[in-house]
């Protein structure tokens, strides 16, 4: 977990890399040495080394611009090893990912800008970003479940990106007992795909016919980077499958699984 924080904070740091190296190895040393976490002490020393005369006042330049930022590395580092491990945790995720973000789809042939609002599943471990403007998020049954604002008329069936986890099943097996299920349900169930797209695993897709409202099912398994996995499962209808249908692909590659603590 902290090589983890040390990943995200320099991708996000602008400060020189010499200085950003020189903070970790005084934050790991401290944490080695089991001693206290004290930030002003590593900002202190990454300013008041010895500088040559000729460069001293360059350098000290540097050094106030890079420290801006340095300082709220440090103090948020403090505040994670601060807390519990768990809540730790979940404090510096929801951290990493913004409240709210734009992304880019492509729908029916057409790129368009949606405001993507984050859900971040303490529980299950995940984070995931979708149209805050056309899809909200409920609970049902213990799964996350995206779908639209408001329920649509009839006829149409009702639309959905159902998010699961199995923390018992590995993914190649967990696949082939859902496309046995489908079977049942469904007249054409296509073979099981092994994909690195929208997320790396097992496609499963299932139709009821070949009309224009008829049910379609995409089911894509995913590793829980555990002994288990997700179960991410697409509810839309044939006509829908260039609008729902695609932008529930596309918000599934905005899904991320978060490593443990």
């Amino acid at each position: 977990m902290d090589q983890k924080l040390k990943q995200r904070l320099e991708e996000e740091s602008n400060y020189p890399s010499n200085l950003k190296e020189e903070m970790w190895a005084k934050i790991e040393s401290q944490l080695e040495n089991g001693s206290p976490f004290l930030a002003d002490s590593i900002e202190g020393k990454l300013n008041n080394r010895e500088q040559p005369q000729g460069k001293r006042r360059k350098r000290t330049m540097t050094i106030i611009k890079a420290t801006t930022g340095l300082t709220a590395a440090v103090i948020a580092i403090a505040a994670f090893l601060a807390l519990p491990p768990g809540e730790a945790f979940m404090k510096s995720v929801q951290n990493w990912f913004a409240p709210e973000k734009k992304i880019e789809v492509e729908v029916e042939g057409n790129k368009e800008e949606t405001n993507g609002q984050v859900h971040v599943n303490e529980e299950s471990r995940y984070a995931i970003y979708y149209d805050k403007e056309r899809y909200k998020l409920i609970q049902q049954d213990g799964k996350d479940v995206i779908t639209t604002i408001e329920p649509l008329p009839e006829p149409y069936p009702q639309v959905s990106l159902t998010i699961e986890q199995d923390v018992d099943a590995l993914p190649e097996k967990l696949a082939a007992d859902i496309a046995g299920k489908l079977t049942d349900q469904f007249a054409e169930v296509r073979d099981i795909e092994k994909v690195s797209e929208p997320v790396k695993g097992y496609r499963i897709h299932a139709i009821n016919g070949h009309d224009r409202l008829s049910e379609v099912i995409t089911v894509y398994v995913t590793s829980n980077e555990r002994q288990g996995s997700f179960i991410l499962t697409m509810n839309y209808f044939l006509e829908a499958a260039e609008g729902h249908g695609a932008r529930f692909t596309q918000t599934l590659e905005q899904f991320k699984v978060l490593a443990e603590e």
